[in-house]
């Protein structure tokens, strides 16, 4: 069976939310630009010989030595998510059976959980890790006033890397059009196809706001 796989790693936002003039996916994590531990994770998977890393189009020159070290391709990316992930996909080689679409800013993700996540897209052509939810959660509108109470065992937080089939995944792109998501796994669901869960890892977090970062320094620090 062709388990040979490409990795799209998405670093093409301008991460307004993190505030600063260094979008959060080039910050410094011990001595390395955030995004550059995805890529290192990676490397570690023996199934993923192509990783594709999108970046804003003003980075490009920049990176080039990291590319030439590191063997990783870099593309400018688009001015939404989809069209940076289409950027990637483009890019992806015709032997590459399964793809993988991960978030830049998810520095912490572990080469076991890449493995983990890889052969449930084997099994079932699509899968994605999740958390279950720990609080209670509340459905609520722009008001702020609680509308029901969600029950918690039906609630799975999403994480990336997101791996499908790769003809799924091109197939699920080309049917999308403009409508918005904020996910791939959303984007093979509005497909029709079903998406299997993989149990995630707490440390896998997405650097959002700037104590994600001494967060994420903190665990780093204790790994080595």
């Amino acid at each position: 069976m062709n388990t040979r796989s490409a990795a799209i790693i998405v670093a093409g936002g301008a991460g307004k939310r993190f505030g600063g003039a260094l979008p959060k996916q080039f910050l410094p994590l011990c001595g390395k630009p955030l995004f550059l531990w995805s890529v290192l994770a990676f490397k570690k998977v023996r199934e993923f010989r192509d990783i594709i890393v999108v970046v804003p189009e003003d980075r490009l020159a920049t990176l080039a030595p990291l590319g030439k070290k590191y063997s990783i391709t870099f593309v400018a990316g688009g001015k939404e998510r989809i069209d940076s992930v289409k950027a990637g996909l483009a890019l992806v080689p015709a032997d590459a059976a399964y793809i993988a679409i991960h978030d830049g800013a998810r520095p912490l993700i572990s080469p076991n959980l890449i493995r983990k996540v890889l052969a449930a897209a084997v099994a079932y052509k699509a899968a994605l890790p999740a958390v279950s939810a720990r609080d209670t959660i509340k459905l609520a509108g722009r008001s702020l006033v609680v509308k029901a109470t969600v029950p918690r065992d039906e609630v799975w937080g999403a994480q990336t890397p997101q791996i499908f089939e790769r003809k799924l995944i091109m197939r699920a792109y080309r049917k999308l059009g403009r409508r918005a998501v904020t996910d791939d796994a959303q984007v093979a669901e509005l497909a029709g196809y079903r998406v299997q869960i993989v149990p995630g890892e707490r440390e896998n977090i997405k650097i959002t706001e700037p104590f994600d970062l001494f967060l994420a320094k903190h665990y780093r620090k204790m790994k080595e």
